[in-house]
This record gives C-alpha cells, structure tokens and sequence, in this order.
C-alpha cells in the first residue's frame, strides 16, 4: 500500500505537531525558576512622573505657569491638591489650594482647606480647562504637556 503525497503531508503535519506540545510541555514543568525572592521583594518601585498626574496652569499668553498634583483621598470626587510654589506668582490665592473637586456638571473647582473656592475650571473647545470663576482671573488647566494658549 502506497501513501499519497496529501497523505504523507497530514502525517507529518501531525507529527511536528505532537513533537511541538511535547516539547512545550517539558519545558513549562521543568520546575522552580532560579529567583531569590527575598532580594527581589526587596527591590523599591520606581515611581515614575507618569503615576503621578499633573496638570498645568497657565495665565494669557502661555508665559507664566505652574503644576497642579491632584492625589486621591479617598473622597469620590474630591482629592488632596498639591500646589506648585510658583503657582502663588501666577495668581497669589492659588498658593492655598488644598482639594481638587470634580463637579457633576464637568467643571473642576480648587479649593482652600474650609472649601472655599479659589477658582473654578471649565471645560474648553479643546483638550484644556478654561477658568470660569472669579471672572477677573484669566487661567487655562490640561494635563502635562497639552497647551491651549
């Protein structure tokens, strides 16, 4: 009896594909990997700037800014605010920012420690905020890298 040559094709097929599994299957229970787990558990994670987000605040015209560093509080919606210092030369109350409220409406407001707030953000035609209150300050607000003015 004389294979075909789709015959002799199938077996082979079927072959590699058996010597294939079998090698896999070797090669994922050839037992523990050489790690010391009490160095590596002791190595510190690196936190980089991008696991902390920032937003920048900018005044008219693009040439003065600051760094705004909202971080959870465990409060839905408000979060504790880090200032940058050179945010007092850009609008001396923003120096007092302590939370960071997301409103239902879409705007952001920065807040002193009594709730007070100092200004409010609303959302532009683009990637940027765009302050809303007090009407006589003039601010923009977008995550890091993202400029409106």
């Amino acid at each position: 009896m004389k294979l075909a040559g789709t015959a002799w094709l199938g077996l082979v097929s079927t072959a590699a594909i058996v010597a294939m599994f079998l090698d896999f299957a070797t090669y994922t229970s050839s037992g523990e990997a050489d790690i010391d787990v009490g160095t590596t558990a002791s190595i510190a994670t690196v936190e980089t700037s991008l696991d902390v987000p920032t937003f920048v605040i900018r005044g008219p015209g693009g040439g003065m800014k600051c760094k705004a560093f909202p971080a959870g509080n465990g409060l839905p919606g408000h979060d504790a605010l880090t200032m940058d210092s050179s945010c007092a030369g850009l609008y001396p109350p923003l120096a007092n920012a302590r939370t960071w409220h997301n409103n239902e409406d879409g705007t952001i407001d920065l807040s002193d420690n009594l709730g007070r707030t100092i200004v409010e953000f609303s959302p532009g035609d683009g990637l940027a905020y765009i302050s809303v209150e007090p009407r006589s300050v003039i601010l923009s607000m977008s995550a890091e890298g993202v400029s409106l003015f």
